[in-house]
């Protein structure tokens, strides 16, 4: 027969009182292991989706910037030779095209 004292039973309270406060510490020293690796990766994907955008961005700047130029050939070329007005149509069709598409 097994018989269950009154210190059995509190030793036994004590050392699960014991493994509960060892378990958190060790739960709160791991999430502190991994915290700045958290931080680094969600630091890491924000600098990313500006990268991103920027990208984008200057991506649409070059374009804008490739398609004045081509109208500023097409005005220079009219202007040299008062007779470019296909270059000139073309040029606004691709001006329109530009504006209304992006």
């Amino acid at each position: 027969m097994i018989t269950i004292t009154y210190e059995k039973f509190m030793m036994a309270l004590g050392l699960f009182t014991a493994l509960c406060v060892a378990g958190g510490w060790l739960i709160k020293i791991i999430k502190g292991i991994k915290q700045p690796s958290t931080n680094v990766k969600k630091m890491l994907d924000n600098d990313n989706k500006r990268i991103k955008n920027l990208e984008e961005q200057q991506s649409y700047n070059n374009k804008a910037t490739k398609l004045l130029l081509r109208s500023e050939l097409a005005i220079l070329g009219h202007l040299s030779t008062n007779n470019n007005t296909g270059e000139m149509a073309k040029a606004k069709k691709d001006l329109q095209e530009f504006l209304l598409n992006n």
